[in-house]
């Protein structure tokens, strides 16, 4: 897919930039960099960002195990292991580091202020603490974003729907990621004449009951 692609050549231009320019001292074996890649938990949007990234490093000519080292952990939803991974990470003085979804990011960052730190599966920077801004990041943090284009969406659904009057948004409400798009929904829709009708879940098997919660409110797309 096309965000895959996207994720995979950004990512591996900053990273390269990075190295290039001489971020981080301590070098492995036969003068590898030392990459490491912090992943929040087995996810198939996330395994497939990680994926992107080792990809699009190789399509540059840097290869686990040739002239880079690649330091694969994931935290299993653990903010424990999280913190563990970060200083591990710090204490090995990796040259660069991958953190993937908000909270390896924010846990990474705060280990350590100096090191490079690149995101990915991250919604907004700003919002997580991470950066100064997002067009300006400062600091040593960067990375590439998943917003939603839910202005687009709301559009869509218009256009689909043109009698809409109350849209539905299932999320999980501790995700501060999923709090900020929809908050940029309600906004956006509020300008179209269009309510939007939340229903928060805590795991999959909550969505279910969410859904028909939001039919019975008479709500024309979810």
């Amino acid at each position: 897919m096309n965000w895959k692609k996207s994720i995979a050549v950004a990512l591996s231009a900053i990273a390269v930039m990075a190295m290039v320019a001489g971020c981080g001292s301590n070098t492995a074996t036969n003068d590898q960099k030392k990459i490491g890649v912090i992943q929040l938990v087995e996810h198939p949007s996330l395994d497939a960002a990680n994926k992107g990234f080792v990809d699009g490093l190789a399509a540059k000519g840097y290869k686990d195990g040739q002239n880079i080292k690649i330091d694969q952990q994931n935290a299993q939803a653990d903010q424990s292991n999280l913190n563990s991974i970060a200083q591990r990470f710090v204490s090995d003085k990796k040259d660069i580091v991958l953190a993937i979804a908000t909270p390896a990011a924010q846990t990474m960052a705060n280990a350590s202020h100096d090191m490079p730190i690149m995101g990915t599966a991250i919604t907004d920077y700003v919002t997580a603490k991470l950066v100064q801004s997002n067009e300006h990041p400062g600091g040593n943090v960067s990375g590439t974003s998943d917003m939603t284009p839910v202005e687009k969406e709301v559009d869509l659904i218009i256009a689909l729907v043109p009698n809409v009057k109350r849209i539905g948004a299932i999320y999980t409400s501790s995700e501060i990621n999923s709090q900020l798009q929809v908050e940029k929904m309600k906004a956006y829709a509020a300008t179209k004449g269009i309510t939007v009708v939340e229903a928060t879940v805590s795991n999959v098997n909550d969505i279910q009951q969410a859904a028909t919660n939001l039919v019975n409110q008479d709500v024309l797309s979810i």
